[in-house]
């Protein structure tokens, strides 16, 4: 692959589907989550919404990543104060890759297959943050972050961080 290929390859994507991971996602926080899994062009799919301590079981393999967005602000939300959830291999299992069809083949057929529970939680902020944020929210374009009367430093951040909001939307609705 050719350098200007791998400079257009996202950053956040899926890579490959060998090893397998079972995976209990749990909505620990009052507000309802969504769950996109960033597929292999980069782009988030939604596979729906968890309700505040509700769960879902999901089927994933490792190098698959997932972030967990609130449903009305669209902040993010954490797995182990991480913003994007890489799952761990499940023991058990593996896919092998045979004449490009994959053939889930587990390992002990005798143990019981467990999930791995996976609590997705509020992310802890600073003052300084929780600050950020509320500003971010009375602005809607990156722009305006720039028309405050602020640190020319607190303008960029404010400016980034509606740009990653928009980056979730249009990923959502593509």
């Amino acid at each position: 692959m050719g350098e200007s290929q791998e400079q257009q390859q996202p950053l956040l994507r899926s890579i490959n589907n060998v090893y397998v991971s079972l995976v209990r996602f749990i909505n620990k926080t009052m507000h309802n989550v969504i769950l996109y899994w960033i597929d292999y062009q980069g782009r988030a799919i939604s596979y729906g919404v968890l309700s505040p301590g509700d769960c879902l079981d999901i089927d994933t393999f490792v190098t698959h990543p997932w972030i967990f967005v609130d449903q009305e602000t669209r902040d993010r939300y954490t797995v182990n104060q991480k913003e994007v959830f890489f799952p761990e291999p499940s023991p058990l299992l593996l896919v092998r890759q045979e004449c490009r069809n994959p053939i889930r083949v587990a390992l002990h057929p005798h143990r019981r297959r467990e999930r791995t529970d996976v609590f997705i939680t509020l992310p802890i902020y600073t003052l300084r943050e929780l600050c950020l944020r509320a500003i971010r929210r009375l602005l809607t374009h990156d722009e305006q972050a720039f028309q405050l009367d602020i640190p020319r430093s607190l303008q960029y951040e404010l400016a980034i961080m509606l740009l990653k909001n928009e980056e979730i939307s249009n990923a959502r609705n593509s």
